[in-house]
């Protein structure tokens, strides 16, 4: 079952063959959570925007993540409330300049991988989305995991903020490196 929330994904529940929700803004996880418990043998997965995820919905995150129940939640996070044409969200950079911020963002974003992490999630990663076979593996692992399964995508805006190439100068795999996982 997909579960989907409001943003720029949001559609992602009419282009994939399965049982699928479309939820009102902030509440993937809720309603992820409530179909899994019905459930059990159901693979649930959630996907949220980064506003979506951590501007309203954010109070549900530490609690499906302390609770480690099988679901997997994917945040697309292109860090600007794009279908609103260009607000500041959570994780937009600090002095970012938007239609909400006409002097800059004042506030430093929020960093969803710490805040996983901290709340007791079991399985936390971060792919891009310019580079497919890693975000597929992630993916497919983020599934496969039993428990909760965090994934924040980083990917662009191509509309209100376009972080392709920054992000593709940048983005390395920490599996590449001597990180212990």
């Amino acid at each position: 079952v997909i579960v989907s929330g409001i943003g720029c994904h949001g559609r992602i529940s009419e282009y994939v063959n399965v049982n699928s929700i479309h939820v009102i803004h902030g509440r993937v996880l809720p309603v992820a959570t409530g179909i899994k418990l019905s459930n059990h043998e159901l693979t649930v997965i959630g996907h949220a925007g980064d506003g979506d995820a951590y501007a309203i919905g954010v109070g549900h995150l530490p609690h499906a993540a302390r609770r480690n129940l099988d679901i997997t939640y994917i945040v697309h996070n292109n860090m600007i409330f794009g279908l609103t044409t260009g607000q500041v969200t959570p994780t937009t950079p600090k002095g970012m300049k938007t239609r909400s911020t006409p002097y800059g963002n004042i506030e430093e974003p929020l960093n969803p991988i710490l805040l996983a992490l901290a709340s007791g999630a079991t399985f936390v990663a971060r792919g891009f989305s310019g580079d497919l076979k890693h975000l597929t593996y992630l993916f497919e692992e983020g599934i496969k995991h039993k428990g909760f399964a965090f994934i924040d995508v980083l990917q662009p805006c191509v509309s209100f903020y376009d972080t392709y190439e920054y992000f593709r100068e940048r983005v390395y795999r920490l599996e590449d490196t001597d990180y212990d996982n």
